[in-house]
């Protein structure tokens, strides 16, 4: 890792559903914002009040810029102005637009970032799939389709995760000869549990090779389950820096632990609160 690259880092968070998993998520987000992340962004609920919920209740905790995820699935075409206006108030500084997993009522990601842009969100981020997307026709139409968020005037992409870092390397190369200059950022599910792992990889279609998954499978069977993680997301990390990203984003599931010590491997020093130090 070499300090001089200036990697930068941001974090994703969910609303969580309980009094318990909120005080959860405060501690995570406690512990995560000693790493100075560039921003954090908070997924999109089924509903969307409880991501302005979230956003809220994070902006004191120094997790660089908040930006609140925003899908077709939630947004209704005449409400979607004063959500933004409402992401807006609760701390958001731009959105992350997305196509959302149900069907969506008449909007597509391309009115998400028309709105935004209207609205002056600083900062409009699409997604990317390594892997193609799995609605996607080819590999061509679904790299058309980004092409067309940025035209439209997204500022940068986030991945899906994908655990192989050929699939990152190679989309890159293939969005550049299509004209794609926007940054694209890598996005990293360092994993926390295998089998909860492996189940969101085949909903949206990430592959995993054998030897990674006998990896797993036997670290979870000797008790070292987290140690595999952090050393696999490390190394996974340390090679993407080594072809040049300059920004990872990390998935954090509102779990600190393994993401925390990633970090600390690459060579990012957390920083103690005043407070906590006096």
């Amino acid at each position: 890792f070499n300090e001089d690259r200036m990697t930068q880092i941001s974090f994703e968070f969910f609303s969580p559903k309980t009094i318990t998993a909120a005080f959860s998520l405060s501690r995570t987000a406690k512990t995560l914002a000693g790493f100075a992340p560039q921003f954090s962004s908070v997924t999109c609920s089924k509903d969307p009040a409880k991501t302005l919920d979230t956003l809220q209740a994070l902006r004191q905790t120094g997790l660089g810029r908040l930006h609140a995820h925003v899908t077709c699935a939630t947004q209704k075409p005449a409400e979607l102005t004063a959500y933004l206006k409402a992401a807006q108030s609760a701390g958001a500084k731009g959105l992350i637009a997305l196509r959302g997993d149900d069907e969506p009522e008449g909007l597509d990601v391309l009115d998400l970032i028309a709105c935004a842009k209207q609205n002056t969100m600083q900062k409009i981020f699409v997604t990317a799939y390594p892997e193609v997307h799995p609605l996607a026709q080819s590999t061509k139409s679904d790299l058309d389709w980004l092409k067309r968020k940025q035209d439209a005037g997204a500022t940068a992409a986030i991945t899906q995760f994908f655990f192989h870092t050929d699939f990152f390397l190679r989309f890159r190369d293939k969005a550049a000869d299509q004209g794609i200059t926007l940054p694209i950022i890598p996005g990293i599910l360092p994993v926390q549990n295998w089998t909860a792992t492996q189940a969101m990889a085949r909903s949206c279609g990430t592959s995993i090779a054998p030897d990674l998954a006998e990896g797993f499978a036997r670290a979870e069977r000797e008790g070292r389950a987290e140690m595999m993680a952090i050393a696999q997301g490390s190394e996974l990390c340390d090679i993407l820096i080594q072809y040049g990203a300059e920004h990872l984003h990390f998935y954090t599931m509102n779990r600190a632990e393994v993401v925390s010590a990633i970090c600390t491997a690459l060579g990012k020093a957390r920083k103690q609160s005043l407070r906590r130090v006096a």
